[in-house]
């Protein structure tokens, strides 16, 4: 992908044609003039481009992309191509091919791209885990996103810094950067409604663990209004009537826009994880301000989207229900759901939220007072616990099973807390 001058390219061409200088002159121009143009030594008229492009089988257009026009071409194809290593988990292809796109955009002063690619950079390096090297390339790219006002990039590179901070638990930098997040997604007048959901959850998640649970609920209160008044179908059927139309009367390009349009809306409303798990956080929220109802509520909209694909989001939902109902004593209807969430883990070999299924069995009959049967299902538990190589689960499982025995076998119940000390110690908890 070399960047070429006008007579590098025509030169380039010609041999690539195998065509002498005297062969591609032809009848118009001399060879000598032809090898002058070809060394940039001298300028050529439109209609000789014309000529020249036509023989050699470009466009003139591409004659006259300056060097400039053809790194930005370049460098947009590199970048593309370093995210697709990226997203496969090809990070020394995508570390080395970024590298060599940022010499072209230094070179060339492509000031849009450089951003680009300090943000390429950051994900290479949150996808390792080095999380303070990657807030260092968002900070660089955000330089020249603000440079270049693109505030889509702006608002992208907020939210992943904030990401990170609240990752590594420093929920007020997290807050800063997701507030300043909220200032662009405003300005910029975007009017996706799930854009502002996943934000406002982040920014609730923040007020939560800096313990102002008032401002955490406003913007849970924002999010419960936002209701996408659209119809989804009805706005997809519109716009692929107008494609049609268009497509019918020969309006390609306007055509091939609407079809785009509704292809869109069809994939944003494909995409269940992203809202599913906007909900769940929601969920968890309320279930730390103590509020069930919405707690339950919120979990029961991510199992009503998410039921069909039996995803994480599915099993945390049902968790969540179960846990919900439990609380409000009603638990025929947790045991509906717990009978759900057995079923779906051992259909797919989850042995992790099997162990969860049984355990809330198990806390439900003892707090019936249904001890034995509880002590079944807390023993179906260890043994599965014990398979899944977490000791400190474990152990916490043997001090529970000797509470459960405290009032059946003495003997069981030294046997069951001894068992657990002594894990406890072997991990040096204890």
């Amino acid at each position: 992908m070399d960047i070429l001058s006008l007579g590098e390219k025509i030169k380039k061409l010609r041999k690539e044609k195998n065509m002498t200088l005297k062969e591609l002159a032809g009848d118009r121009i001399t060879a000598a003039q032809i090898s002058h143009i070809e060394r940039d030594k001298s300028h050529t008229s439109h209609e000789l481009l014309e000529y020249l492009a036509d023989k050699l089988g470009v466009s003139v257009d591409y004659l006259l992309e300056t060097k400039e026009m053809q790194s930005k071409k370049i460098t947009d194809n590199l970048i593309l191509k370093s995210e697709i290593y990226v997203k496969c988990n090809e990070l020394e292809k995508a570390e080395k091919q970024i590298k060599e796109t940022i010499d072209i955009c230094e070179t060339y002063k492509l000031t849009e791209n450089y951003g680009k690619c300090n943000n390429v950079l950051a994900n290479i390096c949150c996808k390792r885990g080095d999380y303070s090297s990657a807030v260092y390339y968002y900070e660089k790219a955000l330089y020249h996103f603000i440079k270049d006002e693109d505030k889509e990039d702006i608002y992208t590179c907020y939210v992943n810094i904030g990401d990170i901070y609240a990752l590594d638990k420093f929920y007020k930098g997290a807050l800063t950067h997701f507030m300043f997040a909220k200032e662009v997604l405003e300005e910029s007048n975007i009017e996706d409604v799930d854009i502002y959901k996943e934000l406002y959850s982040k920014i609730s998640e923040c007020f939560m663990k800096l313990n102002q649970p008032q401002q955490a609920l406003e913007f849970m209160e924002k999010i419960d209004k936002m209701e996408n008044k659209d119809c989804i179908k009805e706005e997809v059927s519109i716009l692929v009537m107008k494609a049609k139309g268009l497509l019918s009367v020969g309006k390609y390009a306007e055509s091939k826009e609407c079809f785009n349009k509704a292809l869109e809306i069809i994939e944003k409303e494909e995409n269940k994880n992203r809202l599913a798990k906007v909900y769940l956080t929601i969920s968890n929220i309320y279930s730390e301000v103590g509020d069930i109802d919405k707690h339950l509520e919120y979990s029961q909209r991510v199992y009503d989207i998410t039921k069909r694909d039996e995803s994480k989001y599915t099993m945390e939902s049902l968790f969540n229900i179960i846990e919900s109902y439990v609380k409000k004593d009603d638990y025929d209807i947790a045991k509906k759901y717990c009978k759900l969430a057995l079923a779906s883990s051992i259909k797919n070999k989850d042995k992790y939220y099997e162990y969860k299924s049984l355990k809330f069995y198990s806390d439900m009959y003892r707090d019936k007072d249904e001890v034995e049967v509880a002590i079944d299902y807390l023993n179906k538990c260890i043994d599965i616990v014990s398979k899944l190589d977490n000791d400190k689960l474990l152990a916490s499982l043997y001090i529970e099973l000797g509470r459960l025995y405290s009032n059946i076998s003495k003997e069981k119940e030294l046997e069951c807390y001894q068992q657990g000390v002594l894990m406890y110690k072997n991990l040096n908890i204890i």
